[in-house]
């Protein structure tokens, strides 16, 4: 059986990926966002976040909802 160290320190391995992860999205997003731009695309396209959010069910589809907001933010600015 595991300790508690070894599992927290398993936990603080899959943050560090998510984070990690997350970054490299949110660098992706950027790029969307000056596509969409330079083609005159609104940074929302509501077709497609309706298709992608109807598969996520409870606190996934909550997380998903805070990156979809923050990616949001990122295409607005640009």
């Amino acid at each position: 059986m595991k300790n508690i160290e070894d599992l927290r320190k398993q936990i603080d391995e899959i943050d560090e990926s998510i984070v990690t992860l997350l970054a490299k999205r949110m660098k992706i997003v950027k790029e969307v966002g000056v596509f969409k731009k330079k083609n005159n695309l609104p940074p929302l396209d509501n077709k497609r976040w309706k298709e992608i959010i109807k598969t996520k069910k409870g606190f996934v589809k909550k997380i998903w909802e805070i990156i979809h907001d923050e990616s949001l933010k990122i295409e607005k600015k640009i």
